[in-house]
């Protein structure tokens, strides 16, 4: 049952619907699962929501914005300095490495949610598959952006593919339940990508 102090209950039904879509699935989770892990009567759901599919959109705006603030932090602790900008864009860079880093236990486990919600909302939810992959391309744009700020000759490609082996990796991660996979493939891209940026830098 979700902790239901100081959130709304609306709130609760968007944590529960995030946190059931992402371990059982969008398909296999019922309305009453996520009215008894919201501590919600269930005859209140649709008086929030009416329907599962609304959930599945809301759920993908939260990626979205959760992205978007973790995104925003990095800048925040990292100012922009015209004074040594490639500086500032590789400590951007290690600072979306080590917010990588922070999920990569709960993605070994249970997968990566953003991407599960693409595949599993993109029949029945189409609109919340195109949200929640919108989380995945705001990724991609940040490390690309920074790697160029940073002097690599190729960093949107660079970024593409970083994003693609992570997600990879979570999916071997998960498949053989074998965090270190996840970490030590994140750990080497890191360290690619910084000593490509700071070749061009010398």
């Amino acid at each position: 049952m979700a902790d239901t102090s100081g959130r709304s209950k609306r709130q609760r039904l968007e944590d529960s619907a995030a946190q059931l879509f992402w371990s059982k699935g969008f398909a296999a989770t019922s309305i009453a699962d996520l009215a008894r892990q919201a501590d919600v009567p269930i005859g209140n759901v649709y008086y929030y929501f009416k329907s599962k599919t609304e959930m599945a959109e809301a759920v993908a705006e939260m990626f979205v914005q959760g992205s978007q603030a973790a995104l925003d932090d990095i800048e925040t602790r990292f100012p922009a300095a015209s004074s040594n900008p490639n500086g500032v864009a590789r400590k951007r860079i290690e600072g979306f490495f080590d917010m990588l880093e922070k999920s990569h236990m709960s993605r070994a486990k249970a997968g990566c949610p953003i991407a599960r919600s693409v595949s599993d909302f993109a029949e029945a939810a189409p609109k919340a598959a195109r949200k929640a992959s919108e989380a995945l391309i705001m990724l991609t744009a940040f490390l690309g952006r920074e790697l160029m700020r940073a002097g690599h000759p190729n960093g949107m490609v660079a970024a593409q593919q970083s994003i693609a082996l992570w997600q990879g990796a979570i999916v071997l991660a998960h498949g053989t339940s074998d965090p270190q996979i996840l970490m030590r493939l994140c750990a080497d891209q890191r360290e690619v990508l910084l000593r490509a940026v700071h070749h061009e830098m010398n």
